[in-house]
């Protein structure tokens, strides 16, 4: 009788402790790797997340830059570090839906090495047009461009705007010629100069040039109207219901952390989303604040991968 009490005031004590230890975390530095550098929206947003959840826990949150490659290098970094919720990484759609297709041979399989943690964000884009461009609206764009020759401006091949241009061309049965660039700037200077027709572009760049009057917004591509530009109409509204592409900003873990940890970490991201303050930040940087489960990540990175993987064949894109 004796022993049994023994035995179960001694489980009853291990349990307590790992109750105790799994409670504590985090008891020292949480670190969180992206691909992006310093000073972009996703970084300023990154960094103020990170602030936050440092507030919450009660530990520093540190912000490590990997960029270049594609997001290669900073995925490999990420998954050196052990499974346990001590180092994270801030992922962009593209990395786990357009790299994988698109480069020859990854040094890592992004479906079994990395976990899914959370939906953090979406990014809309914008088709937008100078002031002075005869384009009025979508179906604007649309008519002239089964007409006459347009030329479409955004970022480099194989980036998630070119694919989203991609996308929308076929679903709205648009012809143009892409133009690639190197950088929003540049792709703003070629259509307020007159070299292009139309420029898709994130909200954060365009917005300051929309504001002042210097070039006008067809569409966004959000499912409902972005806070930010209340008055330019989706995509949806414009002839194509239903349609919304949105890349997507998500942490990630190596795989094999274990699930009551990374469901802690998820919540505590959800309720610095949720409040009205970082709405708010967000909403500057052109972002709507998602802070959605590790299953609605896993199901969002299925059905892009189950749609980038033939655009990105039918198209022969290949990444360097």
């Amino acid at each position: 009788m004796i022993k049994r009490t023994l035995r179960a005031a001694l489980a009853a004590l291990l349990l307590a402790t790992g109750a105790s230890a799994q409670a504590a975390f985090p008891d020292r530095p949480v670190h969180i790797i992206v691909s992006n550098p310093p000073g972009g929206p996703v970084d300023v947003m990154l960094r103020v997340l990170a602030a936050r959840l440092g507030q919450q826990w009660n530990q520093p949150v540190v912000v490590e830059n990997r960029p270049g490659a594609s997001g290669i290098i900073s995925t490999s970094a990420l998954l050196k570090a052990p499974a346990d919720g001590y180092t994270l990484g801030m992922v962009v759609a593209s990395t786990v839906t357009i790299v994988p297709f698109a480069v020859d041979k990854l040094p890592f399989d992004t479906q079994k090495d990395l976990q899914p943690i959370a939906l953090v964000a979406r990014t809309p884009f914008l088709f937008i047009v100078a002031a002075d461009s005869p384009l009025r609206s979508w179906s604007d764009f649309v008519a002239a461009s089964k007409q006459r020759s347009l030329t479409m401006g955004s970022f480099s091949i194989g980036t998630a705007f070119h694919l989203v241009w991609e996308q929308t061309a076929r679903h709205a049965g648009i012809q143009a010629l892409y133009v690639p660039s190197s950088s929003s700037g540049k792709t703003q200077s070629d259509l307020l100069g007159g070299q292009l027709d139309v420029a898709l572009d994130a909200p954060s760049s365009a917005k300051g040039l929309i504001d002042s009057g210097r070039v006008r917004a067809l569409a966004i591509t959000s499912p409902q109207r972005f806070a930010g530009l209340p008055g330019t109409p989706t995509l949806a509204e414009s002839g194509l219901p239903g349609y919304a592409p949105q890349p997507w900003i998500g942490l990630m873990a190596p795989a094999g952390v274990p699930a009551d940890r990374a469901l802690q970490i998820q919540q505590a991201v959800a309720r610095v989303l949720a409040e009205p303050a970082m709405k708010a930040q967000m909403e500057t940087l052109g972002m709507i604040p998602i802070g959605g489960t590790a299953e609605e990540l896993a199901r969002t990175i299925a059905a892009d991968r189950a749609e980038m993987e033939p655009l990105i064949k039918s198209l022969g894109i290949k990444l360097q």
